[in-house]
């Protein structure tokens, strides 16, 4: 039987349609998934019913394309960003995606729109295409059954369904499954909060006055030149670091999954899934131990739908946040770092005879970079978004070196540590950089000291994780807690190298760090 080119047009435009839903929800490009996608089309597009679906799911692809592009299919991260987040930011995450992005957006709905409408459906009567159609559907969740090994974590429904490769049943799977891990993440954690720390603390022989812990946003210290890094954006922490650690592993790669785990204890399920027991975190900790404690933020709280890190800041005795009731919005322009500097000297002016913790969480070089800075660039790459994003760490530099002179200043011993809570990724052929959980620089991160009491300098280069550094920070803080753990037993300079790190992906799951891609930094020279 001869096809008329009308019916070899249907069939094209439902191929076409295959492919490009695969890369519109951020989809690995495979066989099955085009061609389960196309013979759904075939089979059932001339069904009301399943016209309406397959319409509404297709303007929902496209409105999904911008955030596919930059962060993939459905995952925790998302989800997390889309309920702890307020519309100012939500602006300014939609004014730092390209033009383009919201064009080709627009245009592919008008063109669903009417394809759905207008397209003549193709009429199959081959039931064997059909049967093949099963069969591909089949194929992947019978051998996932056959070779299936149950784990506490893992269901074999879960890893039926998992091996589902049909873009439309993944896509509002993940959805469902990435909503339902983080409102349980939540609830756990606003359970958590109720509690105080539960850590046995042995002893505390603290040897400074103060201790500052300083949280840097989305630096990667290979564009960090006491890393290595070409331009001269870090002179203070390069000139005047007391000890320069090259190998701290952050445990995932974004704020709100990182930090939780930075200075918090972490609890293991088993060998893949792993939680942050926020109320076993270093300021509760400090607490207990008798210091007093702050948290001076410019990272914004947002309230009814406050966000993980001021759960953990709520247990300081006392908080200061710039920005009262946002994240990171419009009206929170001008609210640089250096904000929290007149805090800082206002606590220290208190004088008293406890020892301090202080945490200062920076806004940093969190997107829109060129935004972040309060002065001029300072160095000129090879576009303006990694021009700002190298400034905005020398601005960070500065804000430590005006730190270290406060504390001179109040002549009161000290010892302080930054480090950033994750990395980025090179994204448009290194015109910029975003989130991205794949690769190993999205983890490797900063870890400098400075002490009042010592004037030489040491680089350590040791692979070790970000979990359970609320160990390694209690036993700077001459805090010696009832754990048995190499951050706990071991001085700094003598914690072993960690062979086998493992991160948090955005499924909220442990993933071999050593097993991620890597992106190099072009600019790199170490």
């Amino acid at each position: 039987m001869k096809l008329s080119k009308k019916i070899l047009f249907s069939h094209f435009i439902c191929l076409s349609l295959a492919v490009l839903v695969v890369y519109l929800l951020g989809y690995p490009k495979r066989i099955d998934r085009i061609l389960l996608t196309y013979f759904s089309l075939i089979i059932l597009g001339k069904f009301t019913i399943f016209r309406i679906f397959f319409g509404l799911s297709f303007v929902i692809a496209a409105l999904y394309f911008p955030i596919a592009y930059y962060y993939g299919p459905p995952n925790v991260a998302v989800i997390s960003a889309l309920f702890e987040t307020d519309m100012d930011e939500v602006n300014e995450f939609c004014s730092q995606i390209s033009t383009y992005l919201f064009l080709i957006t627009f245009l592919l709905i008008i063109a669903f729109v009417l394809i759905f409408i207008k397209l003549p459906f193709p009429t199959v009567h081959h039931y064997y295409l059909i049967i093949f159609t099963l069969i591909l559907l089949g194929y992947k969740p019978i051998k996932a059954y056959i070779k299936f090994i149950p784990t506490p974590s893992h269901s074999l429904s879960d890893e039926i369904m998992d091996n589902v490769k049909y873009p439309f049943f993944e896509f509002y799977r993940a959805l469902y499954t990435s909503g339902k891990i983080y409102f349980i993440e939540k609830e756990a954690q606003l359970n958590q909060i109720e509690q105080q720390n539960t850590i046995p603390i042995l002893s505390v022989n603290p040897d400074h006055k103060n201790y500052l812990i300083i949280i840097g946003e989305s630096v990667r210290k290979d564009y960090m030149n006491a890393y290595g890094f070409s331009y001269d954006n870090t002179p203070f922490a390069t000139q005047h670091a007391n000890v320069i650690w090259d190998g701290l592993i952050a445990p995932a790669s974004n704020t709100q999954a990182s930090v939780p785990h930075l200075i918090s204890q972490a609890i293991y399920s088993d060998d893949k899934i792993v939680n942050a027991q926020l109320n076993n975190n270093i300021v509760s900790i400090a607490n207990d131990a008798g210091f007093e404690t702050y948290w001076l933020s410019n990272q914004g709280k947002l309230g009814k739908i406050e966000i993980t890190v001021p759960r953990i800041a709520a247990y300081a005795n006392y908080n200061f946040y710039t920005k009262k009731g946002e994240y990171n919005g419009k009206s929170s322009h001008g609210k640089y770092d250096t904000l929290l500097l007149p805090e800082l000297d206002k606590i220290l002016s208190d004088k008293q005879d406890k020892p301090r913790l202080i945490v200062m969480h920076l806004m940093g070089s969190h997107s829109n970079f060129c935004r972040r800075l309060q002065f001029d660039i300072q160095f000129n790459l090879y576009n303006e978004n990694i021009s700002c994003y190298v400034s905005s760490i020398k601005e960070t530099d500065d804000l430590i070196k005006s730190t270290i002179e406060i504390l001179k200043k109040h002549n009161e011993d000290y010892s302080v540590v930054y480090f950033a809570d994750h990395g980025l990724t090179h994204l448009d052929q290194y015109q910029d950089l975003r989130h991205n959980w794949e690769y190993q620089n999205s983890y490797e991160v900063p870890f400098i000291f400075f002490d009042s009491k010592s004037t030489t300098q040491q680089k350590i280069e040791k692979k070790i994780s970000g979990y359970q550094l609320v160990y390694l920070l209690s036993k700077w803080m001459g805090i010696t807690l009832d754990v048995s753990h190499e951050y706990m037993q071991n001085k700094l300079i003598d914690i072993p190298h960690q062979p086998k790190i493992k991160i948090k992906d955005w499924k909220n799951e442990l993933y071999p760090y050593e097993k991620l891609k890597q992106d190099p930094n072009p600019f790199f020279i170490k």
